[in-house]
């Protein structure tokens, strides 16, 4: 229990200060389209008695709100309830059942999933209350309502709502996006850009392929339209997106709406669109948001610096492929904190692809406090490895409640790897994909040899032990994994002592292993 209060008091350190009193603050409604908001028909929720309008997105149903401390919450389900799960299963949060309905206590805000007989998953995604809410009207502060039409939601507005982009780059203004849904295909951010989405405000992407031009016309790895050259090496798998921070610095993304890609759509049209790329960019933060549904990966942080992505929701859809959570590519000092992400692909995949030709060192990745689904791989280094060194990247206090490889290192184009920790990161399930490993390590030669050195587990905990336990392979004596050091690692809850209780087949061209 000591432990639980410690962690839950943590979270409340990086969440910020928030007052003793145990109620919820008025929950988000959809936007005033029910097009784009589909309730729930398994699942109704209350928070202290109030009611939460749940979503019906994709494979999963989900609820936005917003807390201020302990909240009790009551989830009806539409069936029989033979069993249920609460994680993050650390937290110890324990309900009751009467009938088909959960009732349980949130310690506060974070991220948090209800899944019942085993599969069917109620996401309830807790906010902090805001504190920096921009209001119209005030100095320095403009509305997209003064460039576009509003209350249309199928008039494409992308002209009209660059001019505002534009707009608040040139002066600096903060731009407000109220209540309401903005159709779009691609805009660019620029430099010295604020922008802040309300609750409610959501900026859909087009449904038409057209819209999303590709950088130079590239030709991108379309597969329906062109088969025979589809590629999902992130070299060349795309060149467009719905959002772009493009040589930009000091830019800022935040509040509490939400960003659709519309990818479900455009992806089975052959156009594998990110949701959002940074791009040659600095001192970039995205706080708050919900990002959803891209046609392939949701961001991709290409040769930046200081990128920040705090408190984002991310929600795929499970039946897309390449739709991975956040992708460093080839940047330094990036931070993925206290992040929410369910995916069909990696959660976190850092890499050095040479999209666009932006190819550097990867320096200082740190990924931590996060909640993460995927049916793939969960925290992850690969599979692009173009650079020649990948180096001081740490996962540090992340839930994994389900994903098909925990902890990946896919060395496959020649980079070192090094000083790579993995520090109080907990797995608790397995997804039944096609590797099934709590830990693979693998170095391959698709354009060049690499190697990995110096790689710290540490505290970390496996709830079950995978059904092909875990796997570290070099390719060769001279490219080979060098100094892993496990301590305080558990399996089931049984102390990590030697290979087997990894459940290790023999490691091959790997060297100086320890157990602690």
């Amino acid at each position: 229990m000591k432990k639980i209060m410690m962690l839950i008091g943590a979270a409340a350190v990086w969440l910020g200060l928030f007052p003793a009193a145990v109620s919820a603050v008025a929950p988000q409604q959809p936007t005033g389209s029910d097009k784009f908001h589909k309730p729930s028909e398994l699942f109704s929720a209350r928070a202290d008695g109030r009611a939460l309008f749940v979503e019906h997105f994709k494979a999963i149903h989900y609820v936005n709100f917003p807390v201020t401390g302990p909240t009790r919450i009551e989830a009806a389900f539409a069936g029989e309830v033979n069993d249920f799960r609460i994680s993050p299963m650390i937290l110890g949060i324990e309900g009751t059942q009467a009938g088909g309905t959960v009732s349980f206590t949130l310690p506060g805000p974070g991220w948090y999933v209800l899944e019942v007989n085993g599969r069917e998953k109620l996401i309830l995604l807790a906010d902090p209350v805001e504190t920096d809410v921009p209001r119209v009207g005030d100095a320095g502060v403009i509305s997209v309502l003064d460039y576009v039409k509003s209350g249309s939601d199928d008039t494409l507005q992308t002209e009209a709502l660059q001019r505002a982009l534009d707009e608040a780059s040139r002066t600096g203004k903060t731009l407000v996006f109220p209540r309401g849904v903005y159709r779009t295909g691609t805009l660019t951010v620029g430099s010295n850009s604020r922008i802040y989405l309300a609750e409610g405000a959501l900026v859909k992407g087009s449904e038409n392929r057209e819209d999303y031009p590709s950088d130079g016309n590239r030709p991108e790895a379309d597969h329906i339209n062109n088969k025979a050259n589809y590629s999902d090496n992130g070299e060349f798998m795309t060149f467009s997106r719905l959002l772009l921070v493009d040589n930009a610095e000091n830019v800022r993304i935040w509040g509490r709406g939400i960003i659709d890609g519309s990818g479900t759509v455009i992806r089975a049209q052959g156009k594998p669109a990110n949701l959002i790329r940074i791009r040659n960019s600095k001192d970039v933060l995205i706080e708050g948001v919900i990002l959803r549904d891209p046609a392939a990966w949701n961001t991709h942080i290409l040769h930046s610096e200081r990128v920040t992505v705090r408190g984002v929701k991310v929600l795929n859809d499970f039946a897309v492929p390449n739709t991975d959570g956040f992708d460093p590519d080839a940047s330094r000092d990036v931070l993925i904190e206290n992040c929410f992400a369910y995916c069909n692909d990696d959660n976190i995949a850092i890499k050095t692809t040479n999209n666009m030709d932006l190819l550097q060192d990867l320096e200082r990745v740190t990924v931590r406090g996060c909640v993460f689904i995927t049916r793939k791989s969960s925290l992850k280094v690969g599979t692009e490895t173009k650079a020649g060194r990948m180096s001081d990247i740490l996962f540090e206090d992340n839930d994994v409640v389900e994903c098909d490889r925990g902890m990946a290192l896919y060395c496959y184009d020649g980079a070192a790897f090094e000083n790579i920790r993995f520090v109080n990161n907990r797995v608790e399930r397995n997804f039944p994909d096609n590797q099934r490993k709590a830990i693979h390590f693998q170095i391959l030669s698709r354009s060049g040899k690499g190697h990995i050195r110096n790689v710290l587990f540490k505290d970390c905990a496996f709830d079950i032990m995978f059904p092909k336990g875990a796997s570290m392979a070099g390719l060769d004596a001279e490219h080979c994994i060098d100094g892993v050091t496990f301590d305080g690692v558990t399996v089931a809850g049984k102390p990590v002592r030697s290979l087997s209780d990894l459940g290790m087949e023999e490691p091959r061209f790997v060297k100086n292993i320890r157990f602690k």
